[in-house]
């Protein structure tokens, strides 16, 4: 689950039961931790509980968390439980209770949440302005997508939906693979950004003929439902992920879902291109209005460095104290190559001890240094190596 921890994004996951036995052997012990990744820095960590969890959906008969939750509410139209830590990292599974607008099964919407504490099994509901702040997900993202697209496609009348469909519009959608012998349909795309304590989908606005633009991008509150149309023409998301791809055609990466940013007043897509094992390899800008304007760097500093040159905002970018070129000589002292996120650095260890780095890949002929060598260094004032000569 994607959860806002002190204003910052951060995933978190519960352990599960391998299977039957596996429950049957540890049922009175419980699951023992959870792990949580930060996003940002990729970093994961284990934390270990004091008592474990019992009542959890990997579980079985009365310990599953889902059908514990439906024992005490049997009345109640539930969702599945899904995992969350509140600000003191203690776990919590939290089921929205729904109800219908429109008769018996129409105009689904939220009416609070179940909170189960997995250790002790206690219950607690909630209407839904009474759900404690820090609970990030009570409206899926899903549900905010359909009602958006309600919203979007009848404000004008239902005729005008099927007829002239003057105005109507759609959050942004992909189709399923075609080898998909389901019966699943096209479906909404979003990402999340952490934004004031909540969790926020973000995903673009088309227009019903699905013509690869977007009219305008939706923010909506994962916990309060609260909905934001910001109106800005442009690519759709999937047109900006093909783009980022195929300037690494040769590389065969992945784009993930981008982020919409704002770069000196350029609306822009933000993303990261993953490798087939799902490492991090690239980042890549992608101009929401002209998509053909995009660049790739290792970092997103790097990236959005470029990004700025490609748009000629090269004044703007000097401004800031880590884009200033600066110049040296040095003696090499040692050569040390470090992978970090699966990308091998050179990093150039001079006399002096001042330390400079450089992507090994973007920098090839770095490769032959050797300690003792002298070299005319051109670099950030990060210690960043724009070009390295060797020098007499």
């Amino acid at each position: 689950m994607q959860i806002d921890r002190d204003g910052s994004p951060l995933k978190v996951s519960a352990l599960v039961y391998a299977g039957f036995f596996k429950w049957l052997e540890n049922r009175s012990e419980g699951v023992p931790g959870y792990v949580t990744v930060d996003p940002v820095s990729m970093s994961a960590e284990y934390v270990r509980l004091e008592e474990g969890m019992i009542y959890v959906p990997s579980a079985y008969f009365l310990q599953d968390a889902d059908r514990y939750i439906r024992i005490h509410y049997p009345t109640a139209l539930l969702g599945s439980a899904h995992f969350e830590i509140d600000e003191e990292g203690n776990p919590y599974y939290i089921s929205t209770v729904y109800k219908r607008t429109i008769g018996l099964f129409g105009g689904q919407t939220v009416a609070g949440a179940i909170l189960l504490d997995p250790v002790t099994g206690e219950l607690t509901r909630y209407g839904v302005d009474e759900v404690p702040g820090w609970v990030d997900l009570v409206y899926s993202g899903d549900l905010l997508c359909t009602q958006y697209n309600w919203y979007g496609t009848l404000s004008g009348g239902f005729l005008n939906s099927v007829f002239t469909m003057k105005g109507c519009k759609q959050i942004t959608t992909y189709d399923v693979a075609e080898d998909d012998t389901s019966d699943a349909v096209p479906a909404c795309d979003y990402g999340y950004v952490a934004q004031g304590g909540d969790i926020w989908i973000y995903t673009g606005v088309t227009s019903v003929n699905s013509d690869s633009s977007n009219v305008g991008f939706l923010l909506a509150n994962e916990r309060t439902g609260e909905a934001r149309f910001y109106s800005i023409a442009g690519a759709d998301e999937q047109s900006a992920m093909d783009a980022a791809e195929g300037e690494v055609q040769e590389k065969g990466y992945q784009a993930s879902f981008p982020s919409l940013i704002n770069v000196e007043g350029s609306p822009t897509y933000i993303m990261v291109l993953k490798d087939s094992s799902g490492l991090v390899k690239l980042y890549a800008a992608v101009n929401v209005e002209q998509y053909n304007l995009v660049t790739t760097a290792s970092t997103q500093e790097e990236c959005i460095r470029k990004y700025k040159s490609l748009l000629g905002l090269e004044d703007t970018a000097d401004e800031d104290e880590n884009a200033e070129v600066l110049e040296t000589d040095i003696i090499l002292a040692a050569v040390r190559y470090i992978t970090v996120d699966g990308n091998t650095w050179i990093y150039l260890v001079a006399e002096d001890g001042s330390v400079y780095r450089a992507l090994a890949a973007e920098n090839e002929a770095m490769l032959i240094l050797e300690a003792g060598d002298s070299v005319h260094l051109e670099f950030y004032s990060d210690g960043e190596i724009v070009s390295c000569e060797m020098t007499p």
